[in-house]
């Protein structure tokens, strides 16, 4: 089996891959974040491939942030996932992330040295089901021309998860106080199908007034105007305030596959 980096303007090929992860739509959605604006701009894509043209595997490098991430596709073949992290431990930094809505730590402790990790809750809203609406007058659709304050808001934060180009979904949102924003929110990414709401932050002096709330389901209103589903990725461990709230007045549903399986995880290649 050969792996080597895909051409953008390999379109068949890239096709391919698509369809091999809409197999599990859901449990690939970050997978398939990165074959779509803003992301497909800022990742690689590396196909695994028999007698050198039968597509079999792929995986991706998302290169946005500032380490690199690396997700593979859920359900696959052993040896396709052996051939890929031989690979993998050969060409990379020394200090990356792997997000996965189905590796265990132990999956992969032969090939690299587990650093730190932390899991998730998915959280899915339909479409087809009712939201409530909570309006404020300091919450504001943001623009292109917010986005150098709204960027400086993340960097005074230290925001890892954020990236300029992420303003381009056009679902962004703040809250604005004396010409301050104390709150921002939108979307981590985009497919076709559903939309990631994510980089939610409130600054401390202005917490438990609602306005993670208002920024949530704003959000969540306007993708649901475009989108047939929103989700939520949502620490499992240190937010248990945060999901009874979300569950309360959004009625998110937790994905059991989500709940089982480990999503982010960051390592550092073992010593040779």
């Amino acid at each position: 089996m050969e792996i080597r980096l895909i051409n953008k303007d390999e379109v068949t090929i890239i096709e391919q891959c698509q369809r091999l992860a809409q197999q599990n739509y859901l449990d690939n959605m970050v997978l398939l974040r990165d074959f779509y604006p803003p992301c497909i701009h800022l990742t690689k894509i590396y196909g695994l491939f028999e007698s050198r043209v039968n597509l079999v595997s792929f995986f991706v490098i998302f290169e946005g942030f500032k380490d690199s991430s690396i997700v593979l596709p859920v359900k696959q073949k052993q040896s396709y996932f052996t051939s890929i992290m031989d690979f993998l431990i050969e060409g990379l930094p020394d200090s990356f992330i792997f997000l996965s809505l189905e590796l265990k730590k132990e999956n992969i402790e032969d090939y690299f040295h587990v650093k730190d990790f932390h899991s998730d809750f998915c959280m899915t809203l339909s479409s087809t089901q009712e939201l409530p609406i909570i309006t404020s007058p300091y919450l504001k659709v943001a623009s292109a021309q917010d986005l150098d304050r709204i960027d400086s808001f993340y960097k005074s934060i230290g925001s890892s998860p954020w990236h300029p180009s992420q303003m381009d979904s056009g679902y962004y949102h703040y809250i604005e106080i004396n010409d301050q924003i104390v709150a921002c929110g939108g979307t981590h990414f985009e497919t076709p199908q559903l939309a990631q709401l994510g980089n939610i932050f409130v600054l401390e002096k202005f917490r438990r007034q609602g306005f993670g709330l208002i920024l949530t389901i704003a959000i969540t209103r306007k993708v649901l105007d475009e989108k047939k589903t929103a989700t939520l990725f949502v620490n499992q461990y240190n937010n248990l305030h945060k999901i009874y709230t979300i569950n309360l007045v959004l009625k998110f549903t937790n994905l059991q596959i989500s709940l089982s399986a480990t999503r982010d995880k960051l390592w550092t290649k073992k010593n040779k």
